[in-house]
């Protein structure tokens, strides 16, 4: 029986540029969990843990960063096992694993440099295939058929490589894609492998596991978070696979189409409320889509406003379309004859843009309005003005609406 613990996709380092002053929130979360991980190695008597690829976010990572990584590893006094990826690739003096400090590593710490076999107890052996590039078309994992072949029968094999599982539609064909049947081939016992970040199994029989990034790094990673734990009985045996919850922060979006204010003021309360006991741990990101009267906005953000300010690093993408009604086009016409028409004309210009006129246009009356423009009328105003909309998005108009009524007074919102 073989017992470790499978990682990958650390990523430690990573700028998180998108967040501005919490990047290093954000930066130290990953050493808390790694730190998590360690500690989990301690508690669950693993023989060996091992980190497939991309323990580091580039080759341009600080010495520190380095050290203290390892140092955390070392802590444990579990055996460690590190594989260059595709972020981290063992790619030239100047790279991460051929600076003094991972060529001096702590005890117990292993920096899988090369297509080879590696004892790591029990009659298990580790078959590695590190990566030496950014991108390629070639399988990492077609190097472990041969060395796999080297080993004497009755060994559990256990492979580790990193690039991307050819499942059609999902992978790129320069992004190291992996046979589906990978494992079986080299006649592996299992296969762990990194690079998409999000929590895979059951392929290859269920010899092939990718187990995500274990700190979340983007809303969409919903299967993120988790180390594995594997257990091989003997040769031949399937493993047992077990996902341990080792995240620190939780990363939560809220979509919110704001077509009926009134219920979207209320869920934005009733599911900020509910996170909020875990505020502090938390990655917010509240997306606003959808057609919407500037006061119903406003509802919207007034709901929002006092419960947002008490999670830390916490985004708004707001992509509303800001769509006056009737009553409020009368209102900003006699009140605000300027902005009446410079939101007309954005309106003219969005048609322009797309081809399509925008939601809950009000005409004027008076001159062109957008929805009077045909897509040959479009056309002949461009040309004429020698403009090119190309590059013209819909979420630049509505950015442009959303500046207009903001410094509006508020007797006009």
């Amino acid at each position: 029986m073989i017992r470790f613990l499978h990682s990958a996709d650390w990523q430690l380092g990573a700028r998180f540029t998108q967040f501005g002053g919490h990047g290093a929130r954000l930066r130290e979360a990953r050493l808390e969990t790694l730190r998590r991980m360690a500690s989990e190695a301690v508690r669950l008597e693993v023989d060996f843990v091992c980190i497939a690829g991309d323990l580091f976010e580039d080759n341009q990572v600080a010495d520190r960063l380095v050290a203290d990584a390892f140092a955390i590893l070392a802590s444990s006094r579990v055996p460690t096992y590190i594989l260059p990826g595709n972020h981290d690739p063992i790619s030239g003096p100047d790279c991460v694993w051929n600076r003094p400090v991972a060529r001096h590593p702590p005890v117990g710490v292993h920096i899988l440099r090369n297509v080879g076999v590696t004892e790591v107890g029990h009659d298990a052996v580790l078959v590695a295939s590190p990566l030496s590039q950014k991108h390629s078309t070639s399988d990492p994992s077609l190097a472990l058929v041969a060395a796999s072949a080297a080993v004497p029968a009755g060994r559990i094999r256990i492979g580790i490589t990193h690039g991307s599982p050819a499942i059609a539609s999902l992978h790129q064909e320069n992004d190291f894609p992996i046979a589906l049947d990978a494992a079986s081939r080299a006649g592996l016992e299992f296969l762990g492998i990194g690079h998409w970040h999000n929590w895979l199994e059951g392929l290859d029989g269920g010899r092939i596991l990718m187990p995500g990034t274990p700190e979340p790094d983007r809303f969409t990673n919903d299967a993120a978070g988790r180390v594995a734990l594997v257990e091989i009985a003997s040769a031949g045996a399937l493993p047992r696979i077990t996902p341990v919850p080792v995240a620190t922060l939780d990363w939560k979006l809220i979509e919110l189409d704001l077509f009926d204010t009134a219920a979207t003021a209320a869920s934005a309360a009733a599911r900020l409320d509910a996170l909020l006991p875990r505020a502090e741990a938390t990655v917010l990101r509240i997306r606003l889509t959808g057609a919407v009267d500037p006061s119903g906005h406003a509802a919207v953000k007034a709901a929002m406003g006092p419960r947002i300010g008490r999670f830390p690093i916490h985004q708004v993408v707001d992509e509303t379309r800001l769509a006056p009604g009737q009553a409020d086009w009368i209102h900003l016409r006699s009140g605000h004859p300027l902005l009446a028409e410079v939101l007309s004309d954005i309106d003219r210009l969005e048609v322009l843009a797309t081809g399509v006129a925008p939601p809950g246009e009000v005409p004027s009356g008076e001159g062109t309005t957008a929805s009077d423009l045909t897509p040959i009328g479009a056309r002949e105003l461009l040309a004429g003005v020698q403009m090119d909309l190309s590059s013209l998005r819909p979420e630049h108009l509505a950015a442009m609406r959303h500046l207009l009524f903001q410094h509006l007074p508020e007797d006009a919102r």
